[in-house]
This record gives structure tokens, sequence and C-alpha cells, in this order.
């Protein structure tokens, strides 16, 4: 009886242990939801992401998140750092209907660990902090944002495109460049020195023409072929950050297809570093 009592005493006395360290561990990582004005667009930001520790590394890939906004529904900002110590960086107003900012320049580290600064023409511009996955923005155009404001202020990263295992194979086989949209899904591939290919579910078989020499317009890269039938295949690719509404990966650049009187939107990646299109708009 003796040792029975003993051992229930043990098991109350784990029972109420584990209780506490979870509730400890629970109200330390209490998470902040972020709810913009934008129509159900909300962020859940942990205090672990938060206040986690910085670290001695660099930032790399896409970050993505919604700023508050005093005149909008949020300030969408997306940035992409390169391994060669540049950036870009866009911002999109939700509910303006105007088009997305675009910055680009340089960026590099600060003596505390984690820390970096972002630089547009030699000019600091915004200062970061690396918390796991995840940028803090801790000054911004000469202003110091708050701790208390920290959630708010908060970019996560996200997959980039030309990550995609399958897509890098297609880069070896000696397609340059790939395009994909949804709603109806549909696809592009083009090899420089042979064709250009489009599939959607509306055509009765895959559309395959002669590659021809693109046309530089004043921000895009224009292939306009005419196929067999007479009919105009029109790609046209632009610079600008886009996601494909079927995954969770951000592209460098848009695509747009006109075949037949339809129009089909979507992004595009290039598999071909060499290949590069330019936004010259101001």
């Amino acid at each position: 009886m003796k040792t029975f009592i003993i051992v229930l005493a043990l098991v109350i006395a784990a029972a109420i242990g584990w209780y506490i360290f979870n509730y400890y561990q629970s109200s330390n990582s209490k998470p902040v939801v972020v709810n913009t004005k934008s129509t159900d667009t909300m962020f859940i930001v942990r205090d672990s992401i938060i206040n986690a520790g910085t670290y001695d590394s660099i930032p790399s890939g896409f970050y993505q998140g919604m700023l508050p906004c005093k005149n909008c529904d949020g300030i969408q900002r997306t940035i992409l750092f390169t391994n060669d110590d540049h950036y870009k960086m866009e911002e999109l107003n939700w509910g303006k209907g105007t088009p997305a900012r675009a910055v680009k320049g340089t960026w590099e580290k600060e003596k505390e660990k984690g820390h970096f600064r972002l630089y547009e023409n030699d000019k600091p511009i915004a200062e970061y902090r690396l918390s796991k996955d995840s940028l803090i923005n801790t000054r911004s155009y000469g202003i110091q944002i708050p701790d208390s404001l920290s959630h708010q202020y908060a970019l996560f990263r996200k997959n980039t495109a030309p990550e995609n295992v399958s897509w890098v194979r297609r880069r070896s086989e000696g397609v340059e460049i790939l395009g994909t949209g949804g709603d109806p899904y549909w696809s592009v591939e083009i090899d420089k020195d042979k064709y250009v290919l489009f599939k959607a579910p509306s055509l009765q078989r895959p559309v395959i023409v002669p590659i021809e020499k693109p046309l530089p317009a004043k921000d895009s890269l224009v292939y306009s072929i005419s196929t067999d039938g007479g009919n105009l295949l029109k790609v046209s690719i632009a610079p600008g950050f886009c996601t494909d509404g079927l995954s969770d990966h951000i592209y460098e650049y848009h695509m747009t297809v006109t075949y037949k009187g339809q129009t089909y939107k979507g992004c595009a990646v290039l598999l071909d570093k060499g290949m590069i299109v330019e936004n010259n708009r101001k």
C-alpha cells in the first residue's frame, strides 16, 4: 500500500510539472495576430520568432510580408536577396490600384550579428535583423521602429521559383524560359535555339513553333510568332515579382500569352542566367 501511494504521488507530481512547463512555454510564445485592413489578410506571428536570437548569417532568396498602411489596405513588401550583395524590393499598396514601387540596390552586414543595412544609390534606406527564417525591420527611411511594433514589420522567407528541382532538370535539357499560370492552368517552354511550346486545357494539342528572335520592348521581351495555321502566338516577359496562385513560389518575372484572341497571365522564370529582361520604367 505504501509503495502504491509513493508511485501515485510521483505520477501526480509529474503531471503537475508537465502542466506548468507547457503553460510557461505557451505564455512565452503567445501568437501575435496582425490583421491589416485588407479583406481576409491576417498574419500570425509568434513572439518566439520576434524575440529569437539573431544569427551571424546572411539573407538569401525571397522574403515577404504585409506592413501597416494609414491610407491603404496594407503594404505588401517583397525583397529578393542575391549572392552578389544586391537586392530587389517591391512594395505594393493594396486597395490603391497603383503599380508596385520597385527599388534595387546593395546591402551589407553590420557589426552586430544578424543585422544588415540596405542601400539605394549608396544611401541607407533600411535596417533589418535576421531572426530564424524571418526579417525584422528595425529602421526604415531614417525612422526607428519600436520593438513593440516588431510583429508588424516582419518579412518571412518564401520559396524561390528557380530552386524547383524539376525546372533545374529542364534547364539541363536546354530550356531557358518557363512560364506558368492558373485558372485554367497553362504553361510555356522556350528553348532560345529551337522552339516555343505552349500548353493549355482549351487547346486540342500543344502549340509548338520554331523560335524567332524576340523583340525588346520598353520594359519587356516579346516573342511574336505565327503558327502554321496563321494564328499569332505572342509571349511577353516583363520584370516584376509574381506568384502563380498554384504554389508558394515567388518569381522574378511576369508572363503574358496571347493566342486566338485569348490572354493568359502568369509568371515566368529565366533558367538561363544570361538572359536578362530589364525594367526601364521610371
